[in-house]
């Protein structure tokens, strides 16, 4: 048997921390259980009780093997970590207490003076790119390594068995085309403010056409495998949103070479790829995350050999028009969609990683504002995603306030967007339940999930709803004969007393039990 136990803050009533205590109850168990009490049970029982006489040696040693055979012969196998959950009957949907079994859920974290998400929330993978440890964080001069910072959180990510991608992103001022020494210092960079101009512009050392040294890049990627050794990272990221200029600004550095900006990311991503797999065989490498529908990356393509340097294909998934609340969750369906419609034959085999994402519009604004719109985003966003084949997807964040967080620093508590969350893993079973295919007629949504063993649910919502002041309007929908309760955001369960169900933009979970 497996429980979760879920403290309360001392602080507020809110979803603190999770602490795994298990009780196993595996077949193995019992068996030793068995034959330890087979080993001493002439030793406990006077020979001279009614109990010893009703059972000789022979007898008990039988009575043990029959049960040991029953247990055995009915599959009890028991659970041992967390890594399982219950198994349930086909026909009753398991809902576990939040537990995480699977890959698919990621985070973007900001600050390590914030507690580790890892210890809140089920986590199975943290993405670096906002926690300052950019290549322009750590390579502060000339040979130059800090690596302190980083230490600190792949320490934490160990703690919680929580595996690694590294954003290699933001060249250092001291040796951009661009920076400190250019005669003409680029501010419009993101981050410029805090680590200096010219971080979205290509080293010095690195020519518009690919060509050159790159011998700073490759110092530093050699520095940064060899100080944290083969496999406490596992996924490298080359570079972030390079389809906008704030990022990767190559295109206006060299107007005269034609893919400027390609050919030297895909050099930049064919060194690193050379040197971590030098040291870590195991590593894989995404490519460029592109902040678009796939056009960018369609170029990057045609126009480099960056595939050769890549295992997995990285997008920003965040909504592609400023629709919210209504269906900016839902855009993501088509953003996939388009996404593997521009891929080489040759990528749609491969991993599709998500890398950025929440509410916000394409600026990242905080598109969504009202709580219960933020709850409901979280679900619809995640099922959606899943339904489309992503295999792995980071939120972003885990701790800034205006961009999308799952954990308020004000109060130490999850938001609601975070405990929405929590019930996204709790529905899909750790990430081990089959979603899709999720379909709309007219407004309303539905997402059908599969547990390992074949049980089905079905996630509905309505997204011409809305929700204002902690009230949601709702409308009563028809359900299949199937189901006789639901689940909501909040964890509850509702037996149905009829044929209908209350839908409205925060999607609900139809089960059988």
């Amino acid at each position: 048997m497996n429980y979760w136990v879920l403290r309360r803050s001392r602080r507020s009533d809110s979803f603190q921390k999770r602490e795994h205590v298990r009780f196993e109850m595996s077949c193995g168990y019992l068996l030793r259980l068995l034959r330890s009490w087979w080993q001493v049970e002439l030793d406990f029982f006077d020979r001279k009780t009614p109990l010893y006489d009703s059972c000789k040696p022979v007898a008990c040693l039988a009575a043990s093997l029959l049960v040991s055979m029953v247990l055995v012969t009915t599959g009890c196998g028991g659970i041992s970590s967390s890594a399982k959950s219950v198994a349930a009957p086909p026909g009753n949907y398991p809902i576990p207490n939040p537990g995480l079994t699977g890959s698919f859920f990621g985070i973007n974290t900001n600050s390590l003076d914030d507690p580790w998400p890892g210890t809140i929330i089920p986590l199975a993978s943290w993405r670096s790119h906002d926690s300052n440890l950019k290549w322009a964080d750590l390579n502060t001069g000339p040979g130059v390594y800090d690596f302190s910072k980083l230490d600190q959180w792949l320490s934490n990510a160990k703690a919680t068995n929580t595996d690694v991608l590294y954003t290699m992103y933001a060249t250092p001022p001291w040796i951009s085309s661009r920076g400190v020494n250019s005669s003409s210092p680029d501010t419009s960079c993101a981050y410029a403010t805090q680590i200096g101009p010219g971080i979205c512009d290509p080293p010095v050392d690195l020519s518009c056409d690919g060509t050159g040294t790159n011998q700073t890049f490759k110092d530093f990627v050699t520095a940064l495998i060899q100080h944290v050794g083969p496999g406490a990272i596992q996924y490298w990221e080359m570079w972030n949103e390079p389809n906008a200029s704030i990022h990767w600004n190559a295109t206006a550095d060299c107007p005269n070479t034609p893919f400027a900006a390609d050919l030297m990311l895909a050099r930049m991503a064919r060194d690193m790829k050379a040197i971590v797999s030098a040291t870590d065989a195991k590593a894989k490498f995404t490519t460029p995350p592109l902040g678009d529908d796939g056009q960018w990356l369609a170029h990057y393509f045609a126009n480099t050999d960056g595939a050769q340097s890549e295992d997995i294909v990285a997008f920003h998934g965040y909504p592609s028009s400023n629709t919210c609340p209504g269906d900016c969750a839902e855009q993501i369906a088509d953003q996939i969609n388009q996404l593997k419609s521009r891929l080489p034959a040759s990528e749609l085999g491969k991993p599709l990683f998500d890398t950025e994402g929440n509410w916000g519009y394409v600026n990242k604004v905080n598109a969504l504002t009202d709580p219960d719109h933020q709850a409901s985003f979280v679900m619809r966003y995640y099922l959606i995603q899943m339904s489309k084949g992503v295999a792995k997807f980071y939120w972003y964040t885990w701790d800034i306030s205006t961009l999308g967080a799952l954990y308020d620093t004000s109060t130490a508590s999850l938001t609601p967007a975070g405990n929405a969350y929590v019930q996204v893993v709790r529905w899909t079973n750790g990430g081990t339940a089959t979603v899709g295919p999720c379909s709309a007629n007219g407004t309303v949504w539905t997402c059908t999930l599969n547990s390992p063993r074949g049980a089905q649910a079905e996630a509905i919502w309505d997204s011409s709803q809305t929700c204002s002041g902690g009230v949601c309007s709702t409308t009563d929908l028809s359900v299949p004969s199937q189901f006789n309760a639901y689940l909501d955001l909040s964890g509850n369960t509702t037996n149905l007393s009829g044929s209908s169900v209350p839908v409205g933009l925060k999607p609900v979970l139809l089960i059988t039990q």
